[in-house]
């Protein structure tokens, strides 16, 4: 009784583990852009004073905000999900056609001489299995998630007085996992295995020309130096693989900020604590049991600050221009191996980002663009880079509410283009604020709740 391929057949539960993975946790992301007011207009925030997510953006901008209040925001919460290769189609695709189950069954009933059979339906089932998968290999997910809470102080009381805000990000992160598929050219030599056999005609084929073969088929001498039966083997072991990188930040900051003239400026020192999780397990062996973080995850703690400027022209607009985590760092991925954690060679660089804005606040309606000046990579390479022009407008409703919308572009990759809007209730300095920004392969929702008095 022939056994069934290992790997191909938990192809469906490595990707159900990907979701697991992305899931476990809370996971912490300094991005920008996951509150509500910013996903809703398109992620610009540089030059926007809002005291409630300066230190998130550019802590200048506390000091450009003409009055004076304090604000408490808790929780705020936000999460980008993205799925630039459409992976979830390709694997429901790939589940409904049950190639592998009807491969396998077929191959079943071949190697017991069922004649409803044949070898070119083997051959074809094969073809089409290594063409499905191949598919699925290299395409990748991604996931980011922020949780947050902040308090502070903002107003122009006077040109000298510092402005401050406090802020934890206690939850947050972001994650990208791919499926590697390094078998193709191991099927595809099964294939040309059963190109070079008659099954047809067993004593047409010789010892030595099936012995050459011996990975792939195996043969039933006659006794006479002929062969009467010719079967197909099992591969013992596949090489594909699940990988996943998760990085999480858990970061606690001040920002502080005051006015030198006319320009505003601002520093935010942090500390940061970094988990980074480097998975990878091949198809046979990555299942949910099996999988403990511990044993793939390396611990970082760190000091960084961001810092900011910011101008009002005598126009009403805006100009801000803010650096965040100007001192680079490095954090290499290990894995226990033989009790021991080891380098994998895969590392993910906190490198400086610099990002530059422009804004206009009326009485009743905001405008503001955004441009990230340094591109940064995915968490994955499959994953495209980021680099941002972000577009936003707010319409204001008498102070109780408003209205916003957006557009981001992805200069490194067009695919990441997204829509937003998004909605704000503000009475008696109570608000709540709710973000949407999506395409067809990703899709981001924020909630905030604050307090400002």
């Amino acid at each position: 009784m022939s056994q069934p391929l290992p790997g191909v057949n938990d192809v469906s539960r490595v990707l159900r583990l990907i979701c697991l993975l992305l899931l476990i946790s809370p996971q912490l992301s300094g991005q920008a852009g996951l509150d509500p007011r910013s996903m809703a207009m398109g992620g610009t925030g540089v030059a926007v004073a809002n005291p409630a997510t300066a230190a998130f953006f550019n802590p200048a901008v506390l000091s450009i905000e003409e009055q004076r209040r304090y604000s408490v925001e808790y929780p705020i919460i936000g999460f980008r999900h993205s799925d630039p290769d459409d992976l979830s189609s390709k694997l429901n695709s790939y589940q409904s056609q049950d190639l592998f189950g009807t491969l396998g069954h077929n191959i079943d009933k071949f190697n017991s001489n069922d004649p409803s059979v044949s070898s070119s339906d083997i051959i074809t089932q094969l073809a089409d299995l290594n063409s499905a998968l191949a598919d699925l290999g290299g395409s990748a997910i991604g996931f980011e998630l922020m949780g947050a809470g902040s308090f502070g102080y903002s107003g122009q009381e006077s040109t000298s007085q510092f402005r401050w805000q406090a802020y934890a990000i206690f939850a947050g992160g972001r994650a990208g996992g791919r499926i590697s598929y390094r078998d193709e050219e191991y099927l595809s030599s099964f294939l040309d295995a059963w190109g070079q056999v008659d099954f047809d005609n067993p004593a047409n084929n010789t010892p030595a020309q099936l012995d050459a073969l011996a990975s792939y088929i195996t043969y039933t001498p006659d006794g006479v130096g002929g062969v009467d039966d010719v079967d197909f083997i099992y591969p013992d072991s596949l090489q594909s693989s699940l990988e996943l990188v998760r990085a999480d930040k858990q970061e606690v900051g001040v920002a502080i900020s005051t006015r030198i003239g006319d320009l505003a400026v601002g520093i935010t020192p942090k500390f940061t604590k970094i988990e980074l999780l480097d998975y990878s397990a091949s198809s046979e062996t990555g299942s949910e049991s099996d999988y403990i973080p511990e044993d793939f995850t390396s611990y970082y703690e760190d000091f960084n600050f961001d810092i900011g400027i910011a101008h009002r022209l005598e126009n009403g607009w805006t100009l801000g221009l803010a650096a965040r985590n100007l001192i680079a760092h490095e954090y290499a991925g290990h894995r226990l191996m033989s009790g021991v954690m080891t380098p994998t060679g895969n590392s993910l660089d906190l490198t400086p980002t610099v990002h530059l804005g422009a804004a206009r606040q009326e009485e009743w309606w905001t405008v503001a663009v955004d441009l990230d000046l340094i591109a940064q990579e995915g968490v994955l390479p499959q994953l495209p880079g980021e680099q941002y022009l972000s577009t936003g407008v707010e319409l204001d409703l008498a102070g109780w509410g408003q209205l916003r919308g957006g557009y981001r572009l992805n200069l490194d990759d067009s695919i990441r283009n997204v829509a937003s809007a998004g909605i704000g209730v503000s009475p008696f300095g109570i608000h709540l604020d709710v973000g949407v920004a999506g395409n067809q392969n990703e899709l981001g929702l924020a909630v905030q709740l604050g307090f400002r008095f």
